[in-house]
């Protein structure tokens, strides 16, 4: 996944091709697939959060973070929603051999398109904003402010712009984050340093974990 153009070794304004989520799926496992939540989605429901109402995993994969919330979070209601048909298909898979798919609605869904769903109380994101090119990310964050409920959450996790290590998706300064998550209508309430587990990178990628509320 290396621009054209140029030797930096992973993508830059143009985003990552559809084709290579799809790709991800139909062959060996891709370098974000570890078969684990996220040692930072972990983190979070340490934290109490992801704890009252309903909840959208968007950019679910293969479901292991929304798997893990709900059986932490007996009493949340969840969606996952993805853009590929194989991920969702294991996601529901996943959830069947786990015993929640009663409280997980997983779903085929393009997530730079508006929908007209109910709102949710928490949206996450585990690594779906830094994939998006200059033209869609905008879009994206439009329909992520649009199902999140007023007061509810947004909770991001991006590879920031000090991992150098190949592989993987675009990187985003702490401004960038910030700029992007306000420009969308949410106010910060904190950016701050962390991993993202993949096959690729040893000790995780360094990322930003990012926690915004809807006004």
């Amino acid at each position: 996944m290396t621009s054209a153009g140029d030797d930096i070794p992973f993508p830059g304004p143009e985003g990552v091709p559809d084709r290579v989520f799809h790709a991800a799926y139909r062959s060996k496992p891709a370098m974000w697939r570890t078969g684990i939540p996220q040692t930072a989605v972990l983190d979070g429901l340490d934290r109490g959060w992801f704890s009252t109402g309903r909840l959208l995993d968007a950019g679910c994969g293969s479901g292991e973070n929304t798997i893990e919330i709900a059986r932490s979070r007996p009493d949340l209601r969840l969606a996952g929603w993805d853009l590929v048909p194989e991920a969702i298909a294991l996601a529901r898979l996943k959830s069947r051999v786990a015993r929640v798919e009663n409280r997980i609605e997983f779903e085929v869904r393009d997530l730079r398109l508006a929908t007209d769903r109910p709102a949710f109380d928490d949206v996450l994101d585990a690594g779906v904003l830094h994939l998006f090119s200059d033209a869609d990310r905008g879009e994206y964050l439009d329909v992520v402010q649009s199902l999140v409920s007023p007061g509810g959450w947004f909770t991001t996790i991006v590879f920031r712009d000090d991992e150098t290590r190949p592989g993987g998706p675009r990187r985003m300064a702490r401004d960038e984050l910030a700029n992007s998550l306000e420009g969308a209508g949410f106010r910060i309430a904190s950016i701050e340093p962390t991993v993202y587990d993949t096959r690729a990178h040893e000790g995780g990628a360094r990322a930003w974990l990012g926690r915004a509320q809807a006004i």
